[in-house]
């Protein structure tokens, strides 16, 4: 088919030369026996040779004025071939690339070389473009390098991957537990290297739904999505976009944003107005999931920089979200803690307080009592009951200690009054407080001080709390008839203190839990709190030292702890606050 001069519109990108020859150059340029295209500015075909209409089954005029992504060619060849002529025109070098072109028996490789043509001002707008198919050689090499080049391509973009999941782990776990600041961590960790903007929105408590982050590109147009809605209410019925991802809890990938999915999300007008409003050429939606509640969206979003989402980067920002989910739950776990735990302290202290003054009003009665019978009638069983009231207050009012000084352990706070104390001193007097019940109960004490004049630096009344705890629970689980060793040694440059029992022992299911809270022996003849033991290893933790038992079911136990071996026989003594 002949190409006349009516049959084409004359580009004024070419040279006048060229313009001038028109026909005959036309006529030429039709009769390549190789395929050969004449590309305007924006890609679109201008002209071609009849070898390269017949590539397409078309005549020369069912080309012109169209790209190649009209024409069948597939979408990732067709911008490969769009990305090669822009090159090629801004370089004004020829620039090849190897693809799979049609031929009338089907597809074959050919080496297309894309050849700018420069205008009058020396511009470079129209490119001129052969295909020359290769040697079967050529083509086995060709398509050899190109999966070489793929595979390589492939581990590169794996591994840079890895590298930004394994960076935005770090920098989520390793920020501090305050959940809008992670929402805003997790907006900028995705641009640039996910997005050009990053818009992530978390669920209320109602019905609404609030953006709590946004990160761009270009910090100019920052504006831009300042200028859309902020806090939407949650609708069952959209189609697409936010509201149906946090329905579903299933992600949203669209690599390319069209009319016809503007027209399809109008039914919900938050969704295609934020698409415009940003210029989005392709979207992401990945839900913020986490112990298998939603609770919010991150929305992925491309626009000048003109990449196409796909399932691999769909795959990498459901990876990210899945780590920031954990993250931001971890976060929001810790703030409750923290806020449960002032609440507890605040209410214990009220309590306390609240105990406190009508259990003194008891104990003072019962101390009356205790005074007044004396040999008149009656008097025995006024006295009895007396001391059942005194013993049961005084039992109340180590329970309410008991549970003050367990909530300032767990607030992370314990007021301790440190001084230089003799480490034999404080043994002698915990055993003297111990031996009233222990000689009732026939019970054997045997004091173990250290040889030498020894002393820590403690808190005197609270190491004597530790001791008495260790001490009564050893008189209560001992026989009538057993031993009681208490000692103290210098070990490793500590003070190790130690209460050995010849009571039942402990069971070897239960040693590692008789410091939890709230732990009893399940046989104990009395019940308690619980908290006598963790206490007792909070003080002592407090102090800097540690604690531990060994137990022989049968035979007996021994608790020891540690305390710091002071290098000074006196100082003044100072208070200060230790946290737990």
């Amino acid at each position: 088919m002949a190409l006349g001069v009516s049959d084409v519109n004359i580009p004024s990108a070419l040279p006048t030369s060229m313009s001038t020859h028109l026909p005959s150059f036309l006529g030429a340029f039709t009769a390549l026996p190789d395929p050969a295209y004449l590309l305007d500015a924006t890609g679109r075909i201008l002209a071609c040779s009849a070898s390269g209409a017949r590539a397409f089954g078309q005549g020369l005029e069912g080309l012109a004025g169209r790209h190649w992504g009209e024409l069948g060619v597939p979408l990732e060849d067709a911008a490969r071939l769009e990305a090669a002529r822009v090159q090629a025109s801004t370089r004004g070098d020829a620039i090849t690339v190897e693809l799979p072109w049609p031929v009338d028996a089907g597809l074959r490789r050919h080496a297309l070389v894309l050849t700018p043509l420069p205008s009058e001002d020396g511009a470079a707008s129209t490119v001129l473009v052969t295909a020359r198919p290769l040697t079967e050689a050529e083509a086995v090499y060709s398509r050899a390098l190109e999966l070489e080049q793929l595979a390589r391509a492939e581990v590169e973009q794996a591994e840079r991957r890895r590298s930004f999941l394994y960076q935005a782990m770090t920098t989520l776990f390793t920020h501090p537990p305050d959940p809008h600041g992670m929402y805003t961590l997790l907006a900028h960790l995705a641009v640039p290297d996910l997005a050009d903007w990053c818009l992530v929105d978390a669920l209320e408590q109602g019905p609404f739904v609030s953006r709590v982050a946004v990160a761009c590109l270009d910090p100019t147009q920052q504006e831009r999505a300042s200028a859309l809605p902020q806090r939407i209410e949650k609708r069952d019925d959209a189609p697409v976009g936010l509201l149906r991802v946090l329905r579903t809890g299933e992600s949203e990938l669209v690599p390319a944003v069209t009319d016809s999915l503007l027209r399809a999300a109008a039914a919900e007008p938050a969704h295609p107005t934020l698409l415009r409003t940003l210029q989005a050429r392709s979207y992401m939606i990945v839900p913020l999931r986490a112990r298998g509640n939603t609770l919010g969206a991150v929305t992925f979003v491309s626009s000048g920089s003109g990449r196409r989402y796909g399932p691999d980067d769909l795959a990498l920002a459901e990876d990210l979200c899945l780590r920031a989910s954990l993250a931001i739950d971890n976060a929001r776990l810790v703030g409750e803690s923290r806020r449960a735990a002032r609440a507890r302290e605040d209410l214990l202290a009220v309590v306390s307080h609240d105990l406190k003054n009508p259990l003194g009003v008891v104990q003072l009665g019962a101390a009356l009592l205790l005074r007044g019978p004396g040999a008149r009638p009656g008097g025995e069983i006024v006295t009895k009951q007396a001391t059942r009231i005194q013993d049961a207050t005084d039992r109340m009012s180590r329970l309410i200690s008991d549970l003050l000084d367990w909530g300032r352990l767990e607030a992370g706070g314990l007021p301790l009054e440190l001084g230089e104390h003799s480490v034999a001193g404080l043994v002698a007097e915990a055993m003297e407080s111990i031996r009233p019940l222990a000689e009732a109960k026939g019970l054997h004490l045997h004091p173990q001080p250290p040889p030498e004049d020894v002393r820590t630096r403690c808190d005197r009344t609270r190491v004597l709390q530790v001791m008495g705890n260790l001490l009564g629970n050893a008189v209560k689980f001992t026989p009538a008839g057993g031993d009681l060793d208490v000692g103290a040694a210098v070990r490793d440059g500590e003070v190790c203190f130690h209460v050995k029992d010849t009571g039942a022992g402990i069971d070897a299911e239960a040693l590692p839990h008789i410091f939890d809270r709230y732990w009893q022996a399940r046989d104990a003849a009395s019940r308690g709190t619980g908290l006598g033991l963790a206490i007792a290893k909070g003080l002592v933790e407090a102090h800097g030292g540690s604690i531990q038992a060994r137990s022989t079911p049968g035979k007996g136990s021994t608790f020891s702890f540690t305390l710091p071996l002071s290098s000074a026989t006196h100082s003044p003594r100072t208070s200060s606050r230790v946290d737990a």
